[in-house]
Formats: C-alpha cells, structure tokens, sequence
C-alpha cells in the first residue's frame, strides 16, 4: 500500500490572517517572556519600578474586593494605571516585548474572532489602545475606513504611532484622550464601531472583585439582582460616542460571574442592546490558573427600550457552560436546580469567625428523595456542593466542625428545616 497522505488542517480566514499579522510583528500567538526578561535584566532599576508600578495596581483593586464598595476610585485606579503603562511603553520594542509576555496573550485569540464577525465600519474607535497592536490591524483589515486608536497614556500613543509607521499603515490615526469624559467637546466625532479589549477594567470602569451586597451567600442572588442593575458612568460617556445604531464589540477579564453581569449591565444601561447571540467566553490560563474573558457585542439602541433586558443579562450568564466562571459558580446553579425541583433543607448551621475575620460561613445539608447534598458557602466567595455521601457522614462532619468553634467562643447558630 502506497503512504497515506494526512491533509493538511484547514485555517479559518481570521486565524489564518491574525497568524500572519502577529508574524510580522515578531508576536508570538502563546506568551513568550524571553524578550522582556531579557530587558529587564540588562535595566534592573527600570524592572524594580514596574513591579512597585504593579503592586499598586494590585492594592487598589484588592482593597476594592476587600470593601463594601463598587471598586476603587476610577480616576485613582486609573492613574495608577497610567503610572504602570508609562514604565512598560518607554519605547515601541520594550512595549512589544512586554505584550508578547503577558501570561494571557489574548491578541491571536481577538483579532480571529474580530475579522470573522465584526460588521463595516465607516469610522472605527479603539479605546484604550495601547501600542496600536491591535488597532493597525483594525485598520489594515478595512483600508477604505478612518481607524482611531485613544489611549490616556501619552507613551503609549507614541509607540502606537511607530508601529504604523513601521508598518505602513496609512489610514490610523492616535490621540492621547480619556474616554470616561462625556464626549462633546473633544472633537472626535462619533464612530459607527466601537472596539474596547481589556480596556474596561483597566479604566476601573468595573468592579474587579465582586462588591459586598446584601445576599453575599450567593452569587446567583447577586446575578439577578445587585449585578444587573449596575451602572457605570465611565462606560455610559464610552459607548455615548458610538451613532445611533453603531456597534460596541468589548472583551474583558471576568473570572467571576458577579465580575461578568456587572460588565454586561454597565453596557446594556448605557444605551448598548447586547446581541447575546453574539456573547461568549474564552478561557485562558492566567499564573496556572484558568481565568474567564468575556465578549459582548451590542449596538446603540435608536429605540426608547433596549430588546435585550437585565433578566436576558443574568439569564446568558446561568446558561454558560463550565468551567466558565470557575465550579463555585456551577456548584451554586446546580443547588439552585436542586431547589427547584422540589430539595429541602434538613440541617444547617452559620459561623461568624469575627473578631478573627469578617467571614460568614454556611454548611447545609439537603435532601432530594434518596438523594442527599452537602453545601457548603462563604461570604468570601465559595460555593462547594458535595454529593454521593451518606447523610450520617455529612452531618458527622458539619457538626463535628461547627462544634469546635462553638468551643472555641465563636458565634454559631444552628438551624434546621
């Protein structure tokens, strides 16, 4: 028998073109640090105040999860955003080295999904630009239309501007500019696409953790009703800039669902009619660890009530398979589904760890016919349900564990069906 040929895999358009555009910027399509960890041996005083650039970027956003507020300070977060992106945009190679770096190299990812969905565009916004990466491509892709790339980060515009240059890209244009000031007196005009990739969050536009709410044992609760309610006036003054009828296409970092609904929320209030045929979710790994991204499209409603509603909003986000937004997310639906096929609650109890800690702690136990479940949750977040054990075992455990912090002098309250 002559040798069996294997076919070649055929390329989608978009992944084929993305592939050969980030080619020819030297980007790889997986994370490469070889580049940057290379700059930042040969300049270790330049390297020392990246890191001190990044932790306090850490802190405010960690002092936001840590509150009862909705996140940090927008013009704070952002400054200290602006402080880290100076430091890493020094020059066009030091930027591209830094992008090829990061643990989530979303730009192979994007620009496929872009060339193969976004709609025409005229005049095309890219806010938050960075150093223009993605935004030559925008324009490449649609020659015959004006494409701008916005950046608050003055360095940023100006490796932007070189990476056109370098590439012959004659039809973008770069302005330093903050797209959280209502738009009528910058002059830009209005824009019949608009694109927003990472920028959201990094503006502090929403929260980055999930806000302390008053049903903070569940993140369905907060889902269907603190979360979808979210409104964000840094988002409203963004999307203001699109014509009536224009396209938002905006992709974002959302590990948690209470992260996700508020990012959808802040767009579907400020006048964007999400297209949730058009939402979906990546999953990258981020520092070993998978991280959710999330993409909604939507266009600016000419009409006084948007087509897609708050209730459409949480209800995407329920039907969104695992392991988007991590198995706390699913536990807490799959007791939800328990519920509403008729479980009861046979035993429980609550821990309050302060003066140690703020945290709550629930354990529960439930019972479906023969079927019994262990659930246990946080007001930090965990959502555990454990099946496939005898109700002895549960209760044994549950019991034995809330008894040692009644010893112990904690509050415990106990209670049953």
């Amino acid at each position: 028998m002559g040798k069996q040929s294997r076919r070649k895999r055929e390329r989608p358009p978009g992944e084929a073109k993305a592939s050969r555009y980030l080619a020819r910027l030297g980007l790889p399509e997986r994370p490469d640090p070889g580049p940057y960890r290379r700059l930042a041996a040969a300049d270790p005083a330049w390297f020392q105040a990246v890191c001190d650039a990044d932790d306090a970027v850490v802190a405010l956003a960690g002092a936001a999860g840590a509150g009862a507020g909705a996140g940090p300070d927008p013009a704070e977060f952002l400054a200290a955003t602006q402080a880290r992106y100076a430091l890493l945009y020094r020059d066009l190679d030091t930027a591209l080295a830094e992008y090829a770096s990061r643990p989530v190299m979303i730009a192979a990812a994007w620009l496929r999904w872009w060339l193969e969905h976004s709609p025409p565009a005229a005049r095309l916004l890219d806010v938050g630009c960075g150093p223009g990466v993605l935004t030559c491509a925008y324009a490449q892709a649609m020659p015959d239309s004006e494409v701008l790339g916005v950046d608050a980060v003055p360095e940023a515009i100006a490796c932007a501007e070189e990476l056109a240059a370098r590439l012959g890209v004659r039809n973008v244009s770069f302005e330093v500019g903050d797209c959280r000031v209502p738009p009528d007196d910058d002059g830009l005009g209005q824009f019949d696409q608009l694109v927003a990739v990472t920028a959201l969050a990094d503006a502090g536009l929403y929260p980055q953790h999930p806000p302390a709410h008053r049903e903070a044992f569940s993140t369905v609760a907060d889902v269907d009703g603190p979360g979808v309610v979210f409104r964000s006036p840094g988002v409203a003054s963004v999307a203001a800039r699109l014509s009536g009828g224009g396209t938002l296409l905006a992709f974002d970092r959302t590990p948690d669902a209470s992260q996700a609904v508020r990012f959808g929320a802040a767009l579907l209030h400020s006048g964007v009619d999400l297209d949730l045929r058009q939402a979906g979710v990546e999953i990258f790994i981020e520092e070993g660890r998978p991280t959710t991204f999330t993409r909604f499209v939507g266009r600016r409603s000419v009409a006084p009530t948007a087509a897609t509603s708050a209730a459409d909003l949480a209800g995407w986000l329920k039907s969104v398979q695992p392991p988007a937004y991590g198995p706390a997310w699913h536990d807490e639906l799959r007791l939800r589904a328990l519920q509403a096929a008729g479980a009861r609650r046979v035993w429980g109890c609550e821990i309050d760890y302060s003066p140690h800690s703020p945290t709550l702690e629930r354990r529960e136990i439930w019972s479906l016919g023969d079927d019994v479940y262990g659930f246990v949750t946080t007001t930090l977040g965990l959502r555990e349900l454990t099946t496939g054990r005898s109700p002895e075992d549960l209760w044994r455990e549950y019991a034995n564990y809330a008894a040692r912090f009644v010893t112990s002098g904690l509050n415990v309250r106990f209670f049953d069906a």
